[in-house]
């Protein structure tokens, strides 16, 4: 099995790296685009597993190259498409376990948050974001025929100011992280080579937040509150959203 992650433990703060090696996976998408497939939710689910046995106290995940995450593997479905509800089920399953997560997370947005990847970076507590970066955040949905969840639609409005919510689910409005400063999306925009020491920084003035087995259990309640009517739809009667009659080409992109 092809490694995707790399965690470290560092002074009680467990960092994830979605790795970025060269190539493509049999089916042809770019490992480095970080798409939600089996693969992935798998391993990180695996990570998350080995961080809450360790007992950290706050948890980053960080991307290598260009994208933090492409979206949903619509490559992998479109080959898999009798999968699809499944796959759908798990990627919301890893969204909402994120969500609810027990300590303090932080995204280091290293690149491209897109569809299902930027879902996934806003899953978490706090993010970061290079101000120097050419990473785009949107949600394509209305270019490419699909029908964002209940679930991910819930998750995207818990994190996002009421303003933004037409702009950028249904007219796939895209940001970079200067804007997503401004409305308060991202928390911070340090320079790319600060990414992750950044992150980490910010994970480590958490960690009190998640200090202790009674402390973690304390902060799963309190999130499952907050976001209650995303967790309630996240993975629970999982909709089709439309892959098999989306209008992506082969890699995931809007049709010309």
């Amino acid at each position: 099995g092809i490694e995707l992650l790399k965690t470290e433990i560092i002074d009680n703060v467990a960092l994830v790296k979605m790795l970025a090696p060269e190539g493509q996976f049999s089916w042809g998408t770019r490992v480095f685009e970080h798409r939600l497939n089996p693969l992935l939710i798998q391993q990180v689910n695996a990570a998350l597993d080995a961080a809450e046995q360790e007992g950290v106290q706050a948890l980053v995940l960080a991307g290598e190259g260009r994208f933090f995450c492409n979206g949903m593997d619509l490559q992998y479905i479109s080959a898999n498409v009798s999968q699809s509800t499944r796959i759908q089920t798990d990627a919301e399953k890893l969204l909402s376990r994120i969500l609810t997560l027990g300590v303090p997370t932080v995204a280091a947005l290293n690149g491209h948050f897109t569809a299902a990847g930027a879902m996934l970076g806003l899953a978490f507590d706090k993010r970061v974001m290079p101000a120097d970066s050419k990473g785009l955040f949107f949600v394509p949905g209305i270019d490419i025929g699909l029908v964002y969840s209940a679930g991910m639609t819930e998750l995207m409005k818990a994190k996002m100011p009421t303003p933004l919510w037409n702009d950028v689910l249904c007219m796939a409005k895209r940001y970079q992280s200067g804007e997503l400063l401004q409305h308060g999306v991202v928390d911070s925009t340090p320079n790319s080579s600060e990414l992750i020491s950044t992150a980490m920084d910010l994970a480590t003035a958490l960690k009190s937040k998640g200090k202790d087995a009674k402390t973690r259990e304390t902060m799963n309640g309190i999130k499952k509150n907050l976001y209650k009517d995303a967790v309630a739809a996240l993975g629970q009667e999982v909709q089709d959203m439309g892959f098999a009659t989306g209008t992506f080409d082969a890699t995931g992109r809007a049709k010309k």
